[in-house]
């Protein structure tokens, strides 16, 4: 541990001096220009430009482009020096000297400052999708998500095949759901969905499984009974949440509630694709009224 938290602050101070080197360049040029005498300052212009190019090619992840440019622009800037010193004995201003380096600077501090960013990005989204991969816990209404679903259900089918239990799959869905999102704000619709799913989870037993499957209040459960004790759990269902005022602070309104569900008993052609399960589930939803 001691050791990747040394190598992530050695990281961060690299960026540091990267992003430190491009602005000390940019800063240095700028000072020489404004301190140069007239007959220099067209030169002094070009190359402060030179040098702010050459590290803005390297912010772009341009960096053969960067490179290229920088090369270019010190052989330029050293041949017409020469050439004016032994063509017209023009002296070289101790400043001139200072623009190469400069002019590295930029395009160097620059480069080591993306060159590190972007592996960090890299590293982070990583970690990002490493931990989208594990969650399966719904913020909002605390149920176990789609994710969970899927590897809950294969398991369950499993045990099916194997032991004969009777099982299946409900999907509940808010009807009207996009309409509603237009209507109420974003805080009443997720209070909406949370009271939802606290509802429906309050109907079933304890051995039912609930999950949260999207971000529109759609809900499924495993549940484990005969296929003619599934309306009973249907209707409960139907009436607890018509019986609920589900959302509380709409000026003494009580917002209708309709739900859309819809189920399919295990058999077990399906076998252990708990993905094809909940597709032929969601086909059901064609013919709900």
């Amino acid at each position: 541990m001691n050791n990747e938290n040394t190598s992530a602050s050695r990281q961060v101070l690299l960026q540091d001096i990267g992003l430190i080197l491009f602005m000390a360049s940019l800063i240095a040029g700028s000072l020489i220009t404004a301190s140069s005498p007239r007959t220099l300052m067209v030169q002094n212009i070009i190359l402060l430009f030179g040098v702010f190019a050459a590290g803005f090619l390297a912010a772009l992840r341009a960096r053969t482009a960067s490179v290229i440019t920088a090369a270019v622009e010190i052989l330029i800037f050293a041949v017409y020096k020469i050439y004016s010193y032994a063509a017209y004995h023009q002296p070289i201003e101790p400043a001139a000297f200072l623009w190469p380096v400069l002019i590295l600077a930029s395009a160097g501090g620059m480069e080591l400052f993306i060159s590190l960013f972007s592996s960090m990005e890299g590293i982070n989204s990583i970690l990002n999708r490493r931990i989208d991969e594990l969650t399966v816990i719904d913020p909002l209404t605390g149920l176990e998500n789609y994710r969970s679903l899927i590897q809950s259900l294969a398991r369950y089918m499993a045990l099916c095949e194997r032991n004969g239990t009777e099982m299946g799959l409900m999907l509940v869905r808010l009807r009207y759901a996009d309409e509603l999102r237009k209507v109420l704000s974003a805080r009443q619709f997720n209070d909406l969905r949370y009271e939802l799913a606290d509802t429906i989870q309050d109907t079933l037993r304890l051995e039912d499984r609930i999950f949260s499957t999207d971000d529109k209040g759609g809900v499924a459960i495993i549940y484990f009974s005969f296929p003619e004790g599934v309306e009973v759990i249907k209707r409960r269902i139907l009436l607890a949440v018509a019986k609920k005022n589900m959302l509380r602070d709409l000026n003494e309104q009580t917002l209708v509630v309709d739900l859309s569900i819809v189920y399919r008993q295990y058999d077990k052609s399906m076998k252990k694709d708990s993905v094809r399960f909940v597709n032929e589930t969601e086909k059901e939803f064609a013919y709900e009224v």
